[in-house]
């Protein structure tokens, strides 16, 4: 399917995906530095690297595949599922791929997805069909959203790109019910070489609840390293509900990322998505048999 989506000969998607699985962040790194942007800083360009690039099919198809990822996917779905006997109208914001719309999608949920890479809306939508999940409903416009009108916004790794993560969030309440709910991983702390789009300016967020109880989202659960976080849209700015002990533990300890135990925390967060080797060996295999 990339090869189909790129361009790209089967033997050259293997080759990127093998260096992918040895150094995540590899490919996307490589794209950036050919175009001539900055690592860690934000510019305008950025716009049109996100819609136009391949390097994400890459990053994001060996993420999925991660064995954290998986847990914080299946650790979301049992929320949704012990929280909420009835099927919710969720908001999958980001989704590149679409594996967590898909995972949402056959637990029986109404989705939504939204992203902007051409070419990850393009095998996401493979993806649904191969499924057979022709009922999600795939937009890559806000427009597109209306006011309101969601149960649950789902958005994982994706903040930590953009320039105002508060600007996005305001949107999630706006477009979320009262009481609806906003799950979201964004390791703002993990500024690392091979994170190339992760934003040095979002670093100080790492850890503040306030960027969200600010804005009337209350947190009421989440995993101890916010992998991912769960907040309430109470639609009331002004009260400040008691915060979890686990989310305010992981919040103090997020918040070391933001100085000189950044370079620490962003090895142990390499160290604990690191992926299952057997990958990376089947790919070389594939690579060392093909005449």
């Amino acid at each position: 399917m990339i090869s189909e989506i790129s361009g790209e000969s089967k033997n050259q998607v293997s080759r990127n995906l093998l260096q992918e699985e040895k150094c995540l962040g590899w490919n996307v790194r490589k794209d950036l530095l050919s175009h001539e942007l900055t690592p860690h800083v934000w510019n305008e360009g950025l716009l049109n690297f996100y819609s136009k690039t391949n390097s994400f099919l890459y990053e994001t198809s060996v993420w999925n595949r991660r064995p954290l990822k998986q847990k914080m996917r299946e650790w979301i779905c049992n929320y949704l599922a012990t929280s909420s006997p009835q099927p919710l109208k969720i908001l999958s914001f980001g989704d590149g791929l679409g594996f967590d719309s898909l995972h949402w999608a056959k637990a029986k949920h109404q989705v939504t997805y939204f992203e902007v890479s051409e070419e990850c809306f393009s095998y996401a939508k493979q993806v649904f069909s191969n499924n057979d999940e022709h009922q999600i409903n795939m937009i890559t416009s806000e427009g597109e959203i209306d006011s309101g009108s969601f149960d649950a916004v789902i958005c994982l790794d994706v903040l930590e790109h953009v320039p105002d993560p508060t600007n996005i969030l305001h949107k999630f309440t706006k477009w979320l019910k009262k009481d609806g709910i906003l799950i979201t991983h964004s390791p703002f702390f993990l500024v690392h070489p091979y994170y190339s789009t992760h934003l040095q300016s979002n670093k100080k967020l790492s850890g503040d609840c306030n960027i969200y109880t600010n804005l009337g989202l209350q947190p009421i659960k989440s995993r101890l390293f916010w992998d991912p976080i769960i907040l309430k849209n109470t639609l009331d700015q002004s009260t400040k509900q008691k915060i979890p002990f686990t989310t305010r533990l992981g919040g103090n300890l997020l918040a070391k990322g933001r100085g000189r135990l950044g370079n620490i925390h962003s090895m142990l967060a390499r160290y604990m998505s690191r992926g299952e080797s057997h990958w990376a060996k089947d790919l070389s295999n594939m690579l060392d048999c093909d005449p």
